[in-house]
């Protein structure tokens, strides 16, 4: 299995969050910034678009769909509200680009305005700025290893005019960072052993004569100097260096693998204060896991100066960690029992029976929670702050919430409160959206 196969098995159940985001978020934008836009363009652009759709898996009559077909959704979408999604997909290896534009071409609409181009996004890029001069862009960024340089984020991508809106999402792999990182005390001999090659993602990160085979075949892969300078690039200098030492360094009584996954998450999160100070886009984070409890293995993170930006996309993060939450369950109630269970009358299972009945006990219980956070959220503000614009403060009413919660939430804790004389009424009915009311303490 190469590094490649690897990386996109244990992308599984992270693509559900990220797919779960991108059948969601792109819709809104595109509707919300299309409507004062010109003509009611919208670009957007894919620049590591990967495949149309996977290999199909053993019992599949079609492989699974890449971000690309999503995209397709959305601009199919778009038209009914009068507005183009103008697709630009860019992809660098050879067969995928050939089997994206096959699928495009057999699945598309055919009035769907878009193009594919082979290369690395950075070659394009200023091309597709060019093409949204006048138009809302909506760049997803989801690298196979290093992603679009610091430099290429902070002095072109995110240094266009506040309008036309610009927003990316990128999503940001923690589990090469917090494996590369352990290049940064490793032997340099130990550096060049086979084993090396099971600590990356992407074969472009490998060191020099590690024979592991793959796409730098022949040529040979990088020597860990090299490995680290173009996580330097992405990153924006060596600063991260000395970050993903301390927080490792912190956090070694977690253990090896834990340790060095929370050094990632710290250098994640100064890479989201760096591209603040450096270009004003604030950040909203949603970590990605394999499993519930375990570390997260990406950052699905929203780069965004429109103030109401927080809002909306929660709704999509909190809806997608709903996706998520979902198949994590079904894939356990999928492995094999220890013991054969007995089948009852309508061909189920009894067990599994009950095992949905508990997963559906843990989303009320879930929900119950949550709202009790935001009505604590409320409360406390209303009191030492005072009126609480719900667009203007997205996190400080959902806090620790963020990302799982969601309107629903928000409006049983606000009516809750209502119900107590904490706060006054929301105002209900067509037209009043919460997202842009007042809650205002009585």
């Amino acid at each position: 299995m190469t590094a490649h196969d690897k990386f996109f098995q244990e992308k599984q159940a992270a693509a559900v969050l990220k797919h779960g985001i991108l059948k969601r978020y792109p819709d809104v934008f595109t509707a919300k910034t299309g409507s004062a836009a010109l003509a009611g363009k919208v670009v957007y652009l894919d620049g590591f678009a990967g495949p149309g759709r996977y290999k199909p898996e053993e019992g599949q009559a079609e492989g699974a769909e890449g971000s690309p077909l999503l995209a397709v959704r959305t601009a199919t979408k778009a038209g009914a509200f009068h507005r183009t999604l103008h697709c630009v997909f860019v992809e660098r290896d050879p067969e995928y680009f050939e089997n994206l534009s096959e699928t495009l071409a057999r699945e598309a609409p055919q009035d769907m305005v878009y193009e594919v181009l082979q290369g690395d996004v950075n070659q394009h890029l200023d091309a597709v700025l060019d093409l949204a001069r006048d138009s809302p862009l909506l760049a997803f960024l989801d690298p196979f290893g290093t992603g679009l340089p610091y430099t290429e984020m902070t002095d072109r991508l995110l240094r266009q005019p506040k309008w036309p809106a610009t927003e990316v999402l990128l999503n940001f792999n923690l589990q090469s960072v917090w494996r590369i990182g352990g290049l940064l005390d490793a032997d340099k001999a130990n550096a060049t052993s086979p084993a090396l090659a099971d600590a990356f993602l992407d074969e472009e990160w490998l060191p020099v004569g590690t024979g592991c085979g793959g796409r730098a075949s022949g040529a040979g892969f990088q020597s860990a100097d090299a490995s680290l300078a173009r996580i330097d690039a992405f990153l924006g200098d060596d600063w991260w260096r000395e970050v993903f030492r301390t927080a490792r360094r912190q956090a070694e009584g977690q253990g090896e693998r834990a340790a060095a996954a929370s050094a990632a998450w710290k250098v994640a999160q100064v890479y989201c204060q760096r591209i603040e100070k450096d270009t004003g886009y604030r950040a909203f984070p949603v970590p990605i896991r394999r499993e519930p409890g375990q570390a997260p293995l990406f950052m699905m993170i929203l780069f965004y100066r429109y103030a109401g930006a927080p809002y909306v996309f929660n709704e999509a993060a909190s809806k997608a960690n709903e996706d998520w939450r979902k198949f994590t369950n079904e894939r356990s109630l999928r492995q094999p029992p220890a013991t054969a269970e007995p089948e009852d009358l309508f061909g189920g299972t009894l067990v599994s029976e009950m095992v949905a009945e508990q997963n559906a006990r843990t989303e009320a219980k879930l929900n119950q929670s949550w709202i009790d956070v935001i009505a604590t959220n409320i409360t406390e503000f209303v009191l030492t702050r005072g009126s609480a614009g719900v667009q203007d403060h997205t996190e400080a009413l959902y806090g620790a919430t963020l990302g799982l919660a969601r309107e629903m939430h928000l409006r049983e804790a606000w009516d809750q409160l209502a119900g107590r004389g904490v706060v006054r009424p929301r105002l209900k009915g067509k037209g009043n959206k919460i997202e842009n009311q007042t809650i205002v303490p009585t």
